[in-house]
């Protein structure tokens, strides 16, 4: 359950949005509930165009559809709704006043990921370590037995 100023933290991310889908004059069907989550599970907020020939209410099709998706009901615009749920797989969207450890944890795993990534060249080679001013093994050795 959203508290108001999470649900208003959520109405200024979808104020930005355009409308990932559209509900037609088919209305709710199953393949608009798998279509939905899909989009819930990849974007977590999710914007929806309730087009004119559907027969469908927007707030009616809201309610409707995050009850089949365990979602959360944001806001109904016109013939818009948008609706929110956290990621399983790979949450992203950080809400004030919420639990965000799996967030937290998730930009974890991503920043360790990237960290061990090797770097390679454009030409698929591995790229070289900079050596910042220090100077290189070998001729450290050969500096020393010049001295």
């Amino acid at each position: 359950m959203l508290t108001g100023k999470q649900r208003s933290y959520l109405k200024g991310m979808a104020n930005k949005l355009k409308p990932m889908a559209q509900l037609g004059k088919d209305g709710i069907t199953e393949s608009f509930i798998a279509q939905m989550d899909q989009l819930l599970e990849h974007h977590e907020i999710v914007k929806v165009n309730v087009l004119d020939n559907s027969m469908e209410d927007a707030t009616k099709a809201a309610s409707e559809v995050a009850e089949a998706l365990d979602a959360e009901f944001v806001q109904a615009i016109g013939n818009k709704f948008t609706i929110y749920r956290q990621s399983r797989e790979n949450p992203e969207v950080e809400i004030p006043g919420a639990d965000n450890t799996r967030v937290r944890i998730n930009r974890l795993k991503k920043q360790q990921k990237k960290n061990l990534k090797e770097r390679i060249t454009k030409k698929g080679g591995r790229a070289s370590k900079p050596l910042h001013g220090r100077r290189s093994k070998t001729k450290r050795d050969e500096s020393q037995k010049q001295s």
